[in-house]
């Protein structure tokens, strides 16, 4: 095992001998931390079935201010001490069972990763602990690795907000509940950073609805149903964001449907200038504007300019719906 990413890539970490504990594979490890990677610098991370360490360590690695290492097994204390021989940042390894640990553990996590034995029925205990302590902070992830087949039941004030499935192995993200619903949309097509924008507004709402608007007076790339199949397939791995369209403006849509909360992106102080203008209009009506600077590329312009040149945009388009947004616009020429 090495570490994946940031100031420690391509340490080597000892692996646990024998069966009993079972290393995250570095596919669904580097898929986990694609999932944070914006949000991993200057956090706090409780790797909480520790095991080797070796996500503790690739978070404090990428950035993580702060890591605790929580394992019953002496042995696994012991090895994940071992590979943490030349880290010099902030962290604390304790060997004991996972409600001690979570009892004991100060202030708030950004992320708490559980990976249990397989077939275990923790994850609702640690759900309730980490609920009735309020131990995630604001946009915090349980983030649950666990067999596909296993099947479990949240307690109240908790959702799963994203799914990743890696063959037999199921990654769930789970954040406490909020009850409320936001609008984000209506992408010409849905890019990379579009997904960023989806998943700032998740951060605080349950539920994010992808609307996309017919505006008779804007020439689009492509059809109102090819844009709802392209963000379908874009967020085929969140459980809580649906797609719909809408003939009138944005703000009577939220009113009929109980939404006060809008997420736009820009890139660009001419962007902003024109959000700051929609926000205001919406405000008049009853809707907030929440507006998010583009982490990744947010410009469907530089998308279908770039396929107008021929340039490669696919780098900059969700892998889920890059081939039919290129197969579509192919078919249109």
């Amino acid at each position: 095992m090495r570490v994946i990413s940031g100031k420690y890539r391509g340490k080597r970490l000892i692996s646990p001998q024998g069966n009993e504990v079972r290393p995250t594979s570095d596919k669904v490890k580097e898929s986990i931390f694609n999932v944070i990677q914006f949000d991993v610098e200057n956090s706090r991370f409780l790797d909480l079935f520790s095991g080797s360490g070796a996500m503790g360590i690739e978070a404090l690695s990428r950035g993580a201010r702060e890591a605790l290492f929580a394992d019953c097994s002496r042995t696994s204390a012991e090895l994940t001490q071992s590979n943490l021989k030349g880290v010099s940042e902030n962290y604390n390894v304790v060997c004991r069972d996972f409600r001690d640990a979570l009892y004991s553990a100060e202030g708030k996590w950004d992320f708490i990763f559980v990976d249990p034995p397989y077939g275990s029925d923790y994850i609702q205990e640690i759900c309730r602990i980490a609920r009735q302590r309020d131990m995630l902070a604001d946009g915090g992830y349980i983030i649950y690795e666990r067999n596909v087949d296993k099947a479990y039941k949240l307690p109240d004030g908790m959702c799963v907000k994203k799914r990743k499935i890696f063959g037999s192995t199921c990654v769930d993200y789970i954040a406490v509940s909020r009850g409320k619903t936001a609008i984000a949309g209506s992408y010409d097509p849905i890019t990379t950073g579009h997904l960023d924008i989806i998943d700032k507004a998740l951060e605080t709402y349950d539920e994010v609805t992808v609307l996309i608007a017919k505006n008779p007076d804007k020439e689009y790339l492509f059809s109102t149903e090819e844009r709802a199949e392209f963000i379908r397939a874009a967020v085929s791995d969140y459980l809580n964001v649906n797609v719909d369209i809408c003939d009138g403006l944005v703000c009577d849509y939220c009113k009929v449907h109980g939404i006060d909360t809008v997420y736009r992106g820009y890139r660009s102080a001419e962007d902003l200038a024109y959000e700051k203008d929609m926000a205001e209009f919406n405000k008049a009506r009853g809707l907030e504007t929440v507006l998010v600077e583009g982490l990744r590329p947010i410009s469907s312009t530089l998308i279908r300019e770039g396929l107008a040149s021929g340039s490669n945009v696919k780098k900059y388009l969700p892998k889920q719906a890059a081939n039919a947004i290129m197969r579509a616009y192919k078919e249109k020429l």
